[in-house]
C-alpha cells in the first residue's frame, strides 16, 4: 500500500512538473490591470493580521462569546479554529466574486468592508491585552 502511495505521489509530481515545463513554451497571457487590487490584497492582509492579533490576546482568557469559548469557557483552540474558519469563508467568497467580474468599484467596496473589520478587531485586540488573565 506504502508503494502504491508513492508512486500516486510521484506521478502526481511528475505530471505537474511536465505540465510546468509546457507551459513555459506558451505565450504568456498579459492580463489588463484592474484598479484597486492591490488595495483590496492590502485589506485581507490588514484583516488577517488583525484576528491573529485578536486570537492571540484572547488565548487562555474567558470568552463571552459562548461559541467561541471552549469547554472551560476559555478562549482557545476551538474557539481560534471557528475564527480562521470564518475568515477562510469570507475571504474565499470575496475571491469568488472578485474573480468573475473583476472591477475597481468592487475591489474598492470589499477593501472599505475588510478594513472596516480589521479596525474592529483590532479595537478589541487592543482591549484584550488589558484585560488580566
Amino acid at each position: 500500500m506504502r508503494k502504491l502511495l508513492l508512486f500516486a505521489g510521484l506521478g502526481i509530481c511528475a505530471s505537474a512538473l511536465h505540465a510546468q515545463e509546457l507551459r513555459v513554451l506558451e505565450k504568456p497571457v498579459l492580463e489588463k490591470p484592474v484598479p484597486y487590487r492591490n488595495l483590496w490584497r492590502t485589506s485581507v492582509t490588514a484583516l488577517a493580521v488583525s484576528n491573529a492579533l485578536d486570537v492571540d490576546s484572547s488565548w487562555g482568557k474567558h470568552e463571552l462569546n459562548s461559541t467561541l469559548a471552549g469547554p472551560g469557557g476559555n478562549f482557545g483552540k476551538q474557539g481560534t479554529l471557528l475564527k480562521l474558519g470564518f475568515q477562510g469563508g469570507l475571504v474565499g467568497i470575496e475571491y469568488l466574486i472578485t474573480r468573475r467580474r473583476p472591477s475597481g468599484k468592487i475591489y474598492r467596496a470589499l477593501s472599505i468592508i475588510n478594513f472596516g473589520a480589521a479596525a474592529a478587531i483590532g479595537g478589541v485586540a487592543a482591549h484584550n491585552y488589558t484585560v488580566p488573565r
